[in-house]
């Protein structure tokens, strides 16, 4: 089951989505409000807000891991938001990349498995991927820890690693939940420079992110602003000018 990204159209669409934790309880939670939003390819955005805002729940909805409420959510040409899991699984495999902000790596796994198990249960052969791993161990100068397990790495090669098996499957578009959160100024900048190669080779790039770095820096090309589960203000900056 493809999904076809490469039309004219917007590359997401997100139509009067709404998204409410605990519905009809006593404790619900009205998380997002009648977004709407489109993303062309190749663009980097940032969803702004304070914390609560609403920006990592709009983030997982963009990116499959949580379905609306109300409203529809399209990928290219195919409505997502209603298909069922085993659907949407495999569309997480082939269309995103994810950093999080904990990179949720396998602290007692090697580099090399961490890269690989994502990617399970895969029409890849084993051989291919580890292959493809290696390539990219060896792009993010990680050759030499490929059998280092990942709670003996420092924040800056964790880091590394976290971008790469995001890389696996060769998507076209890669989300990030503040990604900067945990990070000095060294390994933000760091970080800064290794997405901003990636835009570089045609990926779209999403990013929650609070941190005036990132949202300031020349890598955007487009703010989303959201307070109180609204969208406030959508503005092309940089790049996007």
């Amino acid at each position: 089951m493809g999904v076809d990204i490469n039309n004219s159209g917007p590359l997401i669409r997100i139509d009067e989505v709404s998204k409410i934790y605990h519905h009809g309880r006593p404790d619900e939670v009205c998380a997002l409000q009648n977004i709407s939003l489109e993303i062309l390819q190749g663009e980097v955005v940032a969803l702004t807000g304070p914390s609560g805002s609403g920006k990592s729940t709009l983030l997982s909805l963009i990116g499959c891991m949580s379905r609306p409420t109300q409203g529809t959510i399209y990928l290219g040409e195919r409505r997502v938001s209603r298909l069922p899991e085993a659907f949407l699984a495999r569309i997480r495999r082939e269309s995103y990349g994810f950093v999080f902000q904990q990179y949720h790596l396998l602290r007692d796994v090697s580099v090399l498995d961490n890269l690989m198990f994502p990617l399970y249960p895969a029409a890849m052969p084993v051989k291919t991927m580890r292959e493809r791993a290696l390539v990219l161990l060896d792009s993010f100068s990680l050759t030499d820890k490929q059998k280092t397990r990942v709670r003996q790495l420092s924040g800056g090669e964790q880091q590394r690693v976290a971008l790469a098996r995001a890389l696996m499957a060769d998507p076209p578009i890669i989300i990030a939940d503040e990604p900067t959160a945990h990070l000095d100024a060294g390994l933000t900048a760091e970080l800064l420079t290794m997405l901003t190669e990636l835009h570089a080779e045609g990926r779209t790039i999403i990013i929650a992110t609070h941190d005036p770095v990132v949202y300031q820096s020349s890598l955007i090309t487009r703010t989303v602003a959201l307070r109180h589960g609204k969208l406030v203000d959508d503005e092309k900056v940089g790049a996007g000018q």
